[in-house]
């Protein structure tokens, strides 16, 4: 058996052959370096892939694990949105009730004017911000009794006490004793506090969309013009002042300047005794 092996080496353009001479030996570590540098190589490539592949696995769960979170969050803020939704229909809904009421309370030639229409493209703007608005709306209609009591004369024609002739009375007659507290019957501003002729010390409150509620023959004032007033928040005392028999209140409420009687559909709490 041979114990080494020759090569022959033959050069393109030199003539000259050269021999490499290789023993057995020698050429079985060669081959057997070489499968192993094979081996080698395959298991790193393989190992490359692998990696790779794992990675790649994990940016997809990870991806998958994101994005279930933002249908979550994104779930949570429907779910929030819709319940704000729900409120502000409840809200625009008792809204457009008492428009229907100060409406329906007015006499039948006047109605088409109080015929207005809530801005309904704020809710295009912000839930929030309608929601707000609407509930400013609602507390700013008087629909509480400034004071308790009985109502001895409301809106319609009478006898002038003073004159004994026929004579419109725009608003109710409550009689309490001289000091008796009251209190607005809903959000609004003050427009006039101070002597009013014939009325006495008079207060008047807008309640915005053309609703001013007054309040004559007062003996105290207890606000000023410009000031803010809430629902439930004392303005003034009863009194005798003005041209006044005796000590009541002579409450108004007017929307678009025309007289209405509360009683009929706008006061939503127990009536005084008429």
């Amino acid at each position: 058996m041979a114990r080494a092996y020759s090569v022959l080496i033959l050069p393109q353009r030199d003539t000259r052959i050269r021999r490499l001479v290789v023993s057995k030996r020698s050429l079985l570590v060669i081959l057997a370096g070489g499968a192993t540098l094979l081996g080698l190589s395959g298991w790193m490539v393989a190992d490359y892939l692998s990696a790779r592949l794992q990675l790649k696995e994990m940016k997809s769960q990870l991806a998958d694990s994101s994005q279930e979170a933002k249908l979550r969050i994104e779930s949570a803020k429907l779910t929030d949105l819709q319940g704000m939704a729900g409120n502000i229909q409840d809200l625009l809904a008792d809204w457009k009730s008492l428009q229907k009421k100060v409406g329906a309370s007015l006499p039948p030639k006047h109605r088409a004017s109080s015929n207005g229409h809530f801005p309904l493209e704020e809710l295009e703007k912000s839930l929030a911000s309608l929601r707000g608005e609407l509930e400013r709306l609602i507390a700013s209609v008087p629909t509480a009794w400034p004071t308790s009591g009985r109502v001895s004369s409301g809106i319609g024609t009478r006898k002038d006490p003073w004159t004994e002739k026929p004579v419109f009375h725009s608003g109710l007659d409550i009689p309490k004793p001289i000091g008796t507290p009251i209190h607005a019957p809903g959000d609004g501003v003050v427009v006039q506090a101070g002597s009013s002729n014939g009325n006495g010390k008079t207060v008047v409150l807008n309640h915005g969309e053309g609703i001013t509620t007054l309040y004559a023959h007062l003996s105290k004032i207890h606000v000023k013009e410009g000031q803010r007033v809430s629902k439930g928040e004392l303005i003034a005392d009863v009194g005798n002042t003005g041209k006044s028999t005796s000590p009541h209140l002579h409450y108004e409420v007017r929307v678009n300047d025309i007289p209405i009687d509360p009683r009929r559909n706008l006061i939503q709490e127990s009536s005084p005794s008429s």
